[in-house]
């Protein structure tokens, strides 16, 4: 489903296309959900580590 609203709609508009999102069923409404890949990468060096050695890499 896609909802368009115009850049000069009223802010009842807005408000309303909410309203229909909300209420649709979840398994209707499309999407990515990234809570259930939350945790799940392993990432095999130190994120801190990772940044200083690329920013090194700049200079």
């Amino acid at each position: 489903m896609v909802i368009r609203i115009p850049k000069d709609a009223p802010a009842s508009a807005v408000d309303e296309a909410l309203k229909r999102i909300a209420s649709q069923p979840k398994k209707a409404r499309k999407g990515f959900d990234p809570k259930k890949y939350a945790g799940k990468i392993k990432f095999p060096v130190d994120g801190l580590t990772y940044q200083k050695q690329m920013r090194d890499e700049w200079q």
